[in-house]
């Protein structure tokens, strides 16, 4: 189908954008001369058809019939007459094809027009339209600011009427040229305009129609001023330019360079830390404790290993929907605690250590120690606390069960010194107590025989006090085998001794919920002790300071045990407590066989400590806290070298 659309020479017309003259904001096509062919109307071709075919059966068709036959008769009337309806309606039909045809025609050429105006109103340069006259169609906005006028001032006028006269009698020679001689015309030329020079870059080529008539002109028109003014600087400008331009050159290279450095860097980072994120996860999906991430700003747990499912017996979505789904299966009587914990931690330390209980869907109930440290970012604030949450229901059930084997140890042991002591008692004194008894008799027997001569009872009451004195003799020796007996002397470190002591100590601390506090002499000298008797002191001063701190009513449970060298030949060591002390009076007391202030207490252990202390050539004694509690010092002597 041929168009009657104008044609440029230029080869990137094809491309040209489509726009629509109802979008707002947009300009719309310009009005150009079209082929006289563009007016011919498709109702004048129609009616010719229909003439010309009316013709040919009423006059020629009959005549032309005759003369091939003459023989032949004319149709009859009706076949004239359907045949005469037949050429209306394809003449109707003829009418209707070229309306659309022409529509088509109209739509395609505004379109055409719409684009060639999109495309010059996007130009930086100078683009017009001009018809045969030299009259100006169109002119984009480019253009319109090179003139220093408006677009409508510009349109429907020549260049005599736009530009001074000089110029005008040049630009329109040479379009006078391009209509004459039909071809493209490129020219430069210098004007002077308001006294300004301007090196101009001229482009125009005839605007024709399909049948190759001229309707007017296109042209373009650069502004090549700024270019010609660089080219004209001297050698050493240019020399200055080529030498920035070098050096910035170099400068971005080398930021390319390290772009590409910190690309790959980036690269390395992410892969690592992919590599990190799978072995993290791979860890956390198969340890049997329960790691745990809770977001500050989130105010909830974000992230929660799978073995959560297998302690707390509840699902890992049933807690991202109920974020306290975890806290409320804690046991009752832990759950404040915890609570407080918890709202410690994250709301100014981000340290979590907690030993609760909580109960299963199954009603079984398991312990649980919970342990949390902040994560900072690069300003120190906490953004995250991590931890664990480990089920050591075992470990406590084991503990428990050594704890009550530590207590009955502890009774029978007591029981077991007490009945040796009744024991070795009974067995010693029976015999001056059967002898008293005897002579004390034997002097009733006597007084009740009359006369008695009172010299006979003499000899009698003499074996009496004998056998009394006996008797204190046997008690002192036994209190001497008990309370002095031989010690083993050896080379003993006292610090590491503590930490002995203290961890065979710790489920008795732990279950007190008693904290230690430890404030060991560094380079402490060996002392010389026996080992196993000193062990068994310092734990029952550890054992009196957590009763002590049992008794309600008392405070921050605090234990602390300091070692120092008090003299070059002595070693002091101190155990205080926070418990409720004791009256000062008392302080002679406290160390009598069988004085005690404690319900059920034997008053056995602090005597037995100082006398092993003494045994081992040192001393104990005890003394008030000026703030509450008890201390209880001893001594002993620093071993002495070769």
């Amino acid at each position: 189908m041929s168009s009657n659309n104008p044609i440029l020479p230029n080869p990137a017309q094809s491309s040209l954008p489509a726009s629509s003259p109802h979008e707002p904001g947009r300009f719309s096509g310009i009005s150009l001369p079209q082929p006289r062919s563009a007016h011919r109307h498709p109702l004048l071709i129609s009616l010719t058809y229909v003439l010309g075919g009316l013709f040919w059966l009423w006059a020629l068709n009959p005549r032309l019939t005759a003369w091939l036959d003459p023989n032949h008769v004319s149709s009859s009337l009706f076949a004239v007459w359907s045949s005469t309806l037949l050429i209306v309606a394809s003449g109707g039909l003829l009418y209707g094809l070229l309306k659309s045809y022409h529509s088509m025609e109209h739509r395609a050429r505004q379109a055409q027009d719409l684009r060639l105006t999109h495309l010059m109103e996007q130009m930086a340069d100078t683009a017009f339209i001009k018809d045969r006259r030299g009259y100006y169609l169109y002119l984009n906005a480019a253009g319109a600011r090179q003139m220093g006028r408006t677009v409508t001032e510009c349109l429907n006028r020549d260049d005599s009427a736009l530009f001074p006269a000089g110029v005008a009698s040049t630009l329109i020679a040479d379009d006078r040229r391009v209509i004459a001689d039909g071809t493209l015309l490129v020219r430069e030329s210098t004007f002077a305009i308001e006294g300004d020079t301007h090196v101009l870059s001229f482009t125009k080529w005839p605007y024709r129609d399909t049948d190759d008539n001229i309707l007017g002109i296109l042209g373009i028109v650069r502004d090549l001023t700024p270019k010609r003014s660089l080219e004209q600087r001297s050698p050493h400008d240019c020399a200055n330019l080529e030498t920035c331009v070098q050096q910035r050159t170099a400068q971005l290279v080398g930021i390319n360079q390290a772009l590409e450095r910190q690309i790959a860097a980036r690269i390395q980072m992410e892969i690592a830390l992919r590599e990190s994120e799978e072995r993290f996860r791979q860890l956390a999906e198969h340890i049997r404790e329960i790691f745990w991430v809770y977001g500050m700003a989130e105010e909830r747990l974000i992230y929660i290993s799978p073995a959560y499912e297998e302690v707390w017996g509840h699902s890992i979505e049933a807690l991202h929907e109920r974020p306290r789904d975890w806290i409320e299966a804690i046991h009752p009587d832990d759950r404040p605690r915890v609570e407080a914990t918890v709202q410690l931690a994250t709301q100014t330390t981000g340290r979590v250590d907690e030993e609760f209980r909580i109960v299963r869907p199954d009603g079984a109930l398991r312990w649980i120690w919970a342990r949390g440290f902040p994560v900072r970012d690069d300003a120190g604030y906490v953004y995250r606390i991590a931890g664990l949450s480990e089920d050591i229901t075992a470990r406590k059930l084991a503990e428990d069960q050594l704890r009550r084997q530590q207590v009955e140890l502890t009774r029978m042991s007591r029981l077991s010194l007490a009945v040796e002591l009744a024991s070795n008692l009974a067995h010693e004194l029976n015999q001056p107590l059967a002898a008293i008894v005897a002579y004390t008799q034997a002097c009733l027997t006597l007084l009740r025989q009359t006369p008695t001569d009172p010299r006979l009872l003499t000899g009698t009451l003499e074996e009496i006090a004998n056998q009394g004195l006996r008797a204190g003799e046997i008690i002192r020796h036994l209190r001497e085998l008990v309370y002095r007996h031989p010690a083993a002397q050896g080379t003993v470190d006292l610090n590491a001794l503590i930490h002995s002591v203290l961890h065979y100590a710790q489920v008795e601390l732990r279950q007190a919920r008693i904290s230690v506090k430890l404030a060991l002499a560094d380079a402490l000298p060996m002392v010389s002790a026996d080992d196993i008797q000193i062990q068994l002191v310092v734990l029952y001063l550890i054992r009196n300071a957590i009763e002590a701190m049992n008794e309600p009513e008392t405070g921050p449970r605090e234990l602390t045990v300091s070692t120092a060298q008090l003299d070059p030949a002595s070693a002091l060591m101190t155990i205080r407590d926070t418990g409720p002390g004791f009256d000062p009076t008392l302080e002679d007391q406290l160390f009598r066989p069988f004085f005690t202030t404690k319900p059920g207490g034997m008053g056995l252990g602090l005597s037995v400590s100082r006398s092993i202390i003494e045994s081992q050539n040192g001393q104990l004694w005890a003394t008030p806290n000026p703030d509450g509690g008890a201390s209880f010092h001893f001594t002993l002597p620093i071993q002495a070298h070769p």
